[in-house]
């Protein structure tokens, strides 16, 4: 299967001692974009979506995680392997360049679903922090309109209902075969849908690490060093 898009690929090595980072725009700490995978890639997902619709028609899927009631896990699907091939190269040869070291650590599981938007299935989705330390995003179709993905910055979760400031707010309109890569715990939301159907994968990298320190946090009440209120509290303070 064709993966990457050709255009990432030249852009990737026209040059000496290129790396990945050159490929991904940087729209705010943490959270990365890169227009990244062919349509081949795209559509071989597609057809793995399309087939499992046909073989279950309207019957409910297993639930992939508590928001979404039409996703489509990647164990469902027969992926799994591909995911785990796609965060492994992720790992390897993207995050090293790209990302914080808190966002590097070793993941211990993970999550992989598709998202499905449109007149059938999810119309929107509330806001919310993921189950990881790190989401990657891949939209894998065109011709639809709406359903953005709208970022709020990231939160401890005893400060997750705090507002957002200026500088933390950005919206991404999907394209076909982007990848967008964010900390679990930037809060984002989904805009509704107008047109079309939008289908994505979704894959959560969760470390014990991480799922530890945040419940921790809730105990102790204690702000974490990531969180957007952070720096406007008093050392070891709540807000």
């Amino acid at each position: 299967m064709d993966i990457f898009d050709p255009d990432y690929l030249v852009a990737l090595f026209k040059r000496p001692f290129a790396n990945n980072r050159n490929q991904f725009s940087e729209l705010a700490d943490g959270v990365y974009y890169a227009q990244m995978f062919t349509d081949h890639f795209c559509e071989q997902v597609l057809g793995r979506v399309r087939h499992f619709e046909t073989k279950c028609g309207t019957d409910e899927p297993e639930t992939a995680n508590s928001m979404h009631w039409n996703a489509i896990t990647t164990k469902q699907l027969g992926i799994d392997p591909l995911v785990h091939s796609l965060v492994a190269f992720f790992d390897s040869e993207i995050s090293p360049y790209i990302l914080p070291e808190r966002l590097q650590l070793q993941a211990d599981s993970l999550h992989g679903y598709v998202v499905r938007y449109g007149p059938s299935w999810d119309q929107d989705l509330g806001f919310h922090v993921d189950d990881s330390f790190l989401t990657l995003n891949i939209c894998l179709n065109d011709g639809f309109t709406g359903s953005e993905l709208v970022f709020s910055g990231e939160r401890c979760p005893i400060h997750i209902d705090t507002g957002s400031f200026a500088e933390e707010q950005f919206c991404i309109e999907h394209k076909k075969g982007s990848l967008v890569v964010h900390p679990g715990k930037n809060r984002h939301h989904v805009n509704q849908i107008t047109s079309g159907e939008r289908y994505n994968l979704i894959i959560w990298c969760q470390s014990y690490i991480e799922r530890d320190s945040w419940f921790g946090a809730l105990e102790t009440r204690e702000c974490m060093d990531f969180c957007g209120m952070h720096s406007l509290l008093w050392p070891g303070g709540i807000g």
